[in-house]
């Protein structure tokens, strides 16, 4: 009996390779392109909660903000960019610190998806 199993799967196997299908299966995910944590830079503490994200590549702009009063969300990140490759500035701003700049940010994609960057914006407090 194993040899018939053995045969079957060898048959089998063969005609998958010889179908000359390398698709990739995709999946239906939206898949951002850039994934910033927003930290305070003498604490380390996640201060997302009233930052706003904004990247731009030539005449393309996405943004988000996170909403004010909402401690929950402060470690979680901000997205933007979402399954678009490209090459980035990324501008983190909240109110009481200075604005976070980081340019020249690449997102890369592969046949299905980008591959999110993820980035951590320690903030410094505004003086």
């Amino acid at each position: 009996m194993r040899k018939l199993f053995v045969g079957w799967y060898s048959i089998f196997n063969g005609a998958v390779a010889c179908s000359g299908s390398t698709s990739p299966v995709c999946t239906l995910e939206f898949r951002p392109g850039v994934a910033v944590y927003v930290k305070d830079s003498l604490t380390s503490a996640g201060v997302a909660s009233g930052a706003s994200l904004v990247v731009r590549e030539g005449s393309y702009k996405d943004s988000v903000a996170a909403p004010d009063s909402r401690p929950d969300l402060d470690d979680s990140p901000l997205f933007a960019a979402g399954e678009r490759a490209g090459t980035y500035q990324v501008t983190v701003l909240k109110p009481g610190y200075a604005a976070w700049l980081q340019s020249n940010v690449r997102v890369a994609s592969n046949r299905c998806h980008v591959n999110t960057v993820n980035l951590t914006a320690l903030l410094q407090p505004a003086s």
